[in-house]
């Protein structure tokens, strides 16, 4: 749940840096047109399209060697509204793509993208960490367990049966101890009941 908070605000959070970023590479863009897209350093990728779809420009690619872009959602919204944006997961469904467009005043369009990495690559490479974790708890569990318990039992095997005392057991077991010296008292009240019923019986049968 944490992880999945998180993963929301920072993908906003890469979002607003790609509209900044846009905004201002195509202000430079419209100021100094291809010169300032050679000369711009960027860990994120740029590409520049005409209104028809064809590449002008890209950092990462060579643009004679590029499909056309007019089908690109972004493109068409970038072309419609001024902005467009899209996501695209890749066939693993472990990495994302996230494009932002912005349609500069010659009608061209200038997009941005980035790799986001998805909320499934995530878990697979914090798995090992948890596993671990979990290993762990379990073993610390295990000897709390194990000390917890003989900290339990050890008053109850140290009950005096014939004698039990309230202050060898702790405030839980004070039921149990008194329970243990009421029947201590039931038999001891038994057994001089029985031994009296003894000593008449005998000496009944000896004056006979």
């Amino acid at each position: 749940l944490f992880m999945g908070v998180l993963y929301q605000y920072f993908g906003s959070q890469l979002l607003i840096q790609l509209e900044s970023e846009a905004a201002l590479a195509a202000r430079g863009v419209e100021m100094g047109s291809m010169d300032y897209l050679d000369g711009l350093s960027s860990a994120n990728r740029i590409t520049w399209i005409d209104a028809g779809g064809t590449v002008l420009f890209d950092n990462q690619a060579d643009p004679a060697q590029m499909e056309n872009h007019a089908d690109r959602e972004e493109v068409i919204q970038a072309l419609e509204e001024g902005t467009g944006q899209s996501k695209h997961l890749s066939n693993t469904l472990l990495q994302k793509t996230l494009y932002y467009a912005v349609r500069l005043d010659d009608g061209t369009v200038l997009r941005l993208s980035c790799q986001e990495t998805t909320m499934g690559a995530l878990i697979i490479s914090v798995l090992q960490p948890i596993l671990w974790i979990v290993v762990l708890a379990l073993v610390l569990s295990g000897v709390l367990a194990s000390r917890l318990s003989r900290q339990i039992t050890k008053p109850i095997n140290n009950i005096d049966l014939e004698n039990p005392r309230l202050d060898d057991a702790y405030e839980e077991l004070f039921p149990l101890v008194g329970r243990l010296r009421e029947q201590n008292r039931t038999i001891s009240r038994q057994m001089e009941a029985l031994s009296r019923r003894q000593r008449e019986f005998a000496a009944l049968a000896e004056n006979m």
